[in-house]
């Protein structure tokens, strides 16, 4: 063979050695992209700063607004507790003040000891008491008031220690007698305070039997 035919086989076969590595190494880079691409789908996204502070500033306002709607849903719970409780009390105040009036438009009754002989009862009670008590007074004002004989044998026996003092001074007399047996009432005397006193203004009028 001669050397012509030999440099050209040689020529052809360093040619067709570095196409086929040229051909694998294309093929081996083609692989490598397309491998690369299916990983990054694959690869989880990936979140941005701006992103991040967007969202974060976003739920920040979900949260405050939540925030807000819960306070102004307790402050509104707490002012319908608080007018509740307010008319509860006024209705309470209410009440009382009614029943303060009434107990105060009730009449009172107070028990009086012998009177003085200018017809002054110094000593009133809210109880009888025995041998105190001879006369029965009522008043609605606590500044005025009527009274009568207390129908009671001991304020009998009381009153008969002296009669011209202990009755007549502060009652008309009907049927006088000097030993009466028993003291009716006719009708009220009036009375009214001084001081912690009660003076006769009108007399009573009562019946000896």
């Amino acid at each position: 063979m001669d050397t012509d035919a030999l440099n050209l086989i040689w020529t052809i076969g360093l040619f067709t050695l570095a196409f086929f590595i040229v051909y694998v190494s294309l093929a081996w880079i083609v692989k490598k992209l397309l491998g690369k691409k299916n990983d990054d789908k694959d690869l989880p996204e990936y979140v941005t700063v701006e992103k991040y502070e967007k969202d974060t500033k976003a739920l920040k306002k979900r949260i405050e607004s939540l925030e807000d709607s819960l306070a102004e849903r307790k402050a509104s719970e707490n002012k319908i507790a608080a007018l509740s409780g307010a008319v509860n009390d006024q209705n309470l105040s209410e009440r009382e003040v009614k029943q303060e009036v009434i107990e105060e438009e009730r009449p009172k009754t107070l028990y009086l000891s012998p009177p003085s002989p200018d017809g002054v009862f110094h000593e009133s009670f809210s109880q009888p008491r025995v041998g105190s008590t001879v006369y029965q007074m009522t008043t609605s004002d606590d500044n005025h008031g009527t009274f009568i004989f207390y129908e009671n044998r001991d304020a009998l026996a009381t009153a008969m220690i002296s009669i011209s003092q202990i009755v007549k001074t502060v009652c008309r007399v009907e049927n006088n007698k000097s030993n009466p047996q028993d003291i009716t009432n006719v009708s009220e005397g009036k009375v009214v305070k001084e001081g912690n006193s009660w003076r006769v203004v009108e007399k009573a009028t009562v019946r000896f039997k």
